[in-house]
């Protein structure tokens, strides 16, 4: 062996680039040819090789390599000598071989560690296509190294095989590197011929004619297919996988038909050869998708590393969309502050992959240098718990899928990842969409000015458009129409509370907007302007939507959102509401000037009284007179002389109140709701008065609403038919407004009630103010009465007042009613006292009809009171 040899010897074979153009072996000559060349000296090779020989047996003096000792295993020579192995049992078919102990040196070098597999974690040494015994070695003093060469050998014809491609190999199934000086120890299994340049290595014939057919106790895993790749099928850790360019759906259909075929699992490796047996052959695109992250885009369908580097395309069950991108995968070597660490790691692994590099790819050779690029510090393995930034990846499995193998390895995001960085983007770019709508056909278009860069499919790592709206068919928070090719973001329906709680802020912003100049509010300063005018807080969740802009989208008949130069959004009364708007503001002005206004003084009137002009132009008419027409319902001209016009408001009728309490008191006896034909017969009968179908969506849409054939009342009058039954049961019309309350709460069992946002309204003096046709409030604090109207009234009892005098005997009676009305609600006979407590009721007031009484051991929480009457 000459001095290159023996240096060249000691370096790990590195898999070649490409697969070689050409062969020394270019005639027909077969490998036992080969190694019967001029120079060989196989052909007088005796039954046992020299190599196999005992160590006191003389050999030819020779400078051999094992005389070598590196630095790093010196301490496998100064460490005292390791006893000789005991013999054990033999427990499997194979024979064992009847060959010499190697000497100590060579044993301690055969099991000790190249520095490249010493720099691996413990768990990526341990994992490994083989299933071979350590503790019960196969041959005494030979290396797991040297079984697993021999059992890649035993597939090759001859059991020979060049020295590049078994280096390759090995480092496809083992994910170790491969040293020539390894196999140098193991002259008595392995021999290497040089013929020119190339190397070769086979099996020696003593141990092929000593192992005979048996089996290696190696277990190898295929990493091709057995059924659809020939015996001599090598994977080649340079071959690039195609780029592929499909439909996913039927795509997917033919991943899942080849799992079928496979039972359900089948190596990478050999993928492109089974899927051409069953459909068209995979065309290499330019401007396709990697094919084994395309594979990952099938749902159930998953590539597991099974067996060292060997990656098999399996089924298995897809994570729920809701599940979080920052879960990782659990280590060992984690803890909770790395687990943190690894979830702020996987952010910026993603933003990295998304801004700095083309089709969210990166090389992982580049991984460390742009990730100094983008955040100006080192990306470091160990400050999260890992020894190498490969591991560092892998632990980040749901942000970050590896593609390749060996130095072609190749960063990408995750397929869903990819769809749920698609469905951010589209809900951002829908939410500044009216009614949140939008095309399919400009998603192009509109990702482009969201991004400020071209949009392109393949940057999110499927095909087609369709592929990813696909993806989003399961997600509930968006909802796509193929018909009409629409997609748009769900909105939760709202109820009917909600729906008539919208009108009334409908009417609220247009009442908050006519004092505006221009009739429109910045958005910002909306909230701050609501609260300062109606003295309470807008709360969007009342009309059953999330934000405030969804809200104004739910009225878009009254506002609008625009933006001005500046790009500051403004919300703006549209050109009916600007109408109902001046309609108001004139009406408020003829009642402050007792009720009738000069029609050459309205102009000047209207601008002293709200501080700008009266513009018609901006209502879309050419002059005060053809606005004044279009309000002829609520306002009325008359002309007093030849050039005197005056303008008055047309109240309401006493006469149009008087028939919406008659509706109302009609649906009340029928329990709030009933037909329309009933409803109008009896109207004509009782009343003597003409329902129209017109009048209950005009004039009474405020009490009644028409829900088709059906006549029913609002949700204030709902409220309100509450208070005239709990009235009803006390036999009262008029009751304290305290104790009204602690009376509502103690027959509904709520202390909470009455919530007026039930009823569609902010408070509850709005609420009682909505319903003053039925029940009236009148004075301040503890001098506040509830009182029916008289259409309402009970005619049988006058009306006694709450506040009780324990001092006049003559209260007895009104107490009693009083008592038998809050007793009559409750579920059971007894009450807790701390709930009575908490509606401010004495039961000192009423003691002579209620008897209180201790049990427990807690006098505080188990006090009762009983009814004793």
């Amino acid at each position: 062996m000459s001095r290159f040899e023996r240096q060249v010897s000691w370096l790990p074979f590195v898999a070649p680039t490409a697969e070689l153009e050409s062969s020394p072996i270019e005639n027909n000559n077969t490998f036992d040819s080969i190694w019967q060349s001029q120079h060989s000296y196989l052909s007088t090779l005796p039954e046992t090789p020299p190599a196999f020989l005992d160590d006191d047996h003389h050999r030819p003096s020779e400078i051999s390599i094992d005389s070598i000792i590196d630095e790093r295993h010196l301490s496998n020579f100064l460490s005292p000598p390791l006893p000789p192995p005991i013999p054990l049992m033999k427990t499997v078919t194979t024979p064992r071989l009847n060959l010499p102990v190697r000497s100590q040196e060579k044993i301690s070098r055969a099991i000790s560690p190249s520095p490249y597999e010493a720099s691996l974690p413990s768990q990526k040494r341990t994992k490994s296509s083989t299933n071979i015994h350590e503790s019960e070695p196969f041959v005494t003093g030979v290396s797991q190294t040297a079984l697993e060469v021999a059992a890649l050998l035993k597939e090759h014809p001859g059991y020979t095989c060049p020295m590049l491609t078994l280096v390759q190999e090995y480092q496809s199934r083992f994910c170790k590197p491969l040293h020539t000086s390894e196999l140098n120890t193991a002259r008595d299994i392995i021999e290497i011929h040089y013929n020119g340049q190339m190397g070769y290595a086979r099996l020696t014939p003593a141990f092929r004619a000593t192992i005979g057919n048996e089996a290696l106790p190696v277990r190898l895993e295929r990493p091709y297919c057995t059924i659809h790749c020939p015996t001599n099928f090598v994977v080649s850790s340079t071959f690039d996988m195609p780029f592929v360019r499909l439909p996913l759906q039927r795509f997917s259909e033919n991943v899942h038909f080849l799992l079928a075929q496979h039972a359900s699992a089948m190596p990478l490796g050999s993928f492109v050869q089974c899927y051409s047996y069953y459909f068209p052959r995979l065309v290499d695109d330019e401007y396709g998708v990697p094919l084994e992250h395309y594979i990952t885009c099938v749902k159930n369908v998953e590539i597991v590393t099974d067996q060292g580097v060997i990656k098999r395309v399996q089924t298995t069950i897809t994570p729920s969309f809701s599940v979080p991108l920052n879960h990782m995968v659990p280590d060992k070597r984690s803890t909770s502050s790395s687990t943190g660490s690894l979830q702020t790691f996987a952010r910026e692994v993603i933003d990295l992959l998304k801004q700095q590099t083309v089709h969210c790819r990166l090389p992982l050779s580049k991984f460390v240098t742009t990730y100094h690029m983008k955040y100006s510090r080192h990306c470091r393995a160990a400050d999260y718990g890992f020894e190498k930034i490969l591991d560092l990846l892998i632990a980040i499995p749901n942000a970050v899928q590896i593609l390749g193998d060996g130095n072609k390895r190749i960063l990408t995001l995750t397929h869903r990842c990819q769809v749920k960085r698609f469905f951010n983007d589209l809900v951002r770019i829908l939410k500044n969409k009216p009614q949140r709508t939008m095309a399919i056909s400009e998603i192009p278009k509109e990702f482009a000015n969201f991004s400020k860069k071209p949009f392109d499919i393949i940057d999110f790592g499927v095909c087609y458009l369709d592929d990813l709206i696909g993806e989003l068919q399961d997600n509930k928070e968006v909802v796509i129409d193929k018909e009409h090719g629409i997609i748009k973001l769900y909105r939760k329906e709202q109820t009917d509370v909600e729906k008539f709680a919208t009108q009334i802020f409908a009417d609220d912003i247009i009442n908050m907007f006519r004092h505006q100049q221009d009739f429109n509010i910045p958005f910002q300063r909306f909230i701050p302007m609501y609260h300062h005018h109606f003295g309470y807080q807008c709360r969007v969740q009342l009309y059953g939507c999330l934000r405030l802009i969804d809200l104004f989208e739910e009225i878009p008949h009254i506002v609008q959102i625009l933006e001005d130069k500046n790009g500051e959004r403004i919300v703006q009364l549209t050109h009916e509401a600007i109408h109902q708007a001046v309609l108001l503001n004139i009406m408020q002005l003829i009642r402050q000037h007792e009720g009738s206004i000069l029609f050459d003084q309205l102009s000047k009137l209207y601008a002293e009284m709200f501080r700008f002009e009266l513009n018609c132009e901006e209502m879309g008419f050419d002059s005060i007179e053809l606005m004044l027409e279009s309000m002829q319902e609520k306002l009325t001209c008359a002309q007093t002389n030849k050039s005197t016009v005056v303008i008055r408001v047309i109240e309401e009728h006493h006469s149009d109140i008087v028939f919406a309490r008659n509706v109302v008191h009609i649906l009340m006896e029928a329990q709030g709701e009933t037909t329309i034909w009933l409803l109008k017969q009896e109207m004509a009968n009782r009343y003597r008065r003409e329902l129209k179908i017109e009048d209950c969506q005009n004039r009474l849409k405020q009490y009644i609403e028409l829900i088709g054939q059906n006549v029913r009342l609002t949700p204030p009058m709902r409220f309100a038919y509450e208070v005239v039954k709990g009235m009803r049961a006390c036999g009262l019309d008029k009751m304290n407004y305290e104790d009204f309350l602690i009376d509502y709460q103690l027959r509904h069992g709520n202390a909470h009630c009455p919530n007026p946002s039930e009823f569609g309204y902010p408070t509850i003096d709005r609420l009682f103010n909505a319903i003053r046709i039925v029940v009236l409030t009148r004075g301040h604090r503890q001098t506040k009465t509830v009182s029916l109207t008289d259409e309402f009234r009970m005619h049988i009892r006058p009306s006694y007042s709450l506040h009780l005098n324990n001092n006049n005997p003559n209260n007895k009676s009104f107490k009693f009613n009083f008592v038998k009305s809050i007793v009559r609600n409750l579920s059971n006979e007894d009450i807790s006292f701390e709930a009575l407590k908490t509606t401010n009721f004495d039961p000192v007031a009423v003691g002579d009809l209620l008897i209180i009484r201790t049990s427990g051991s807690s006098a505080v929480n188990m006090v009762a009171v009983i009814w004793a009457l």
